[in-house]
């Protein structure tokens, strides 16, 4: 059952990630949207070596991150073709178990075009720890997280703190370095 699991979150991150911006479905297109544990995560950005890899924490309950979503859909538009991947990770699962539904997540998703790795921490109680260790302190989202092309954290946003044109100017910087 894990192989599978793991190879089915293999599978949908490659076939998402070797798309281009110019083959994304519109908005409305439903969107995958998986489950994973740390360990999947960790090796789906393991697996984006050479590449630059924006990671947005968020999720449908917190409304700083619904209204803040819609940039890294515009970013994923603007420098997926250049090499920048962008990643979802909806920590929804953090709320109220009885409130959590998958399939809000992935309407959220769609409505807004994510055409682009979507996952859902499966148990951020339990990954807490790993997770912390892989992003940084996420806890208090939106959060977001960038990896250069050697898959080195090279910014948080609990960090310094970029405004749209800055981010954009560092994911440029980090595009140019080959």
């Amino acid at each position: 059952m894990v192989v599978r699991t793991l190879a089915a979150v293999a599978l949908v991150g490659l076939a998402l990630l070797t798309g281009s911006a110019a083959d994304e479905p519109a908005k409305g297109t439903a969107v995958a949207v998986t489950e994973a544990r740390a360990a999947d995560i960790q090796k789906a950005f393991a697996d984006q070596k050479g590449k630059v890899v924006l990671v947005d924490c968020w999720a449908t309950w917190c409304a700083p991150c619904v209204k803040k979503f819609p940039h890294l859909v515009e970013l994923h538009k603007k420098y997926a073709d250049k090499g920048l991947v962008c990643v979802s990770l909806s920590m929804d699962k953090y709320g109220d178990e009885d409130e959590y539904k998958k399939d809000k997540v992935a309407k959220f998703l769609t409505e807004k075009g994510a055409a682009f790795p979507n996952f859902i921490v499966a148990d951020p109680k339990k990954d807490e720890e790993a997770l912390i260790k892989l992003l940084g302190d996420y806890t208090a989202i939106p959060y977001m997280v960038m990896f250069d092309r050697e898959g080195k954290k090279v910014w948080t946003s609990d960090g310094e703190k970029l405004d749209d044109e800055k981010l954009a100017k560092l994911i440029e910087e980090q595009l140019a370095k080959k």
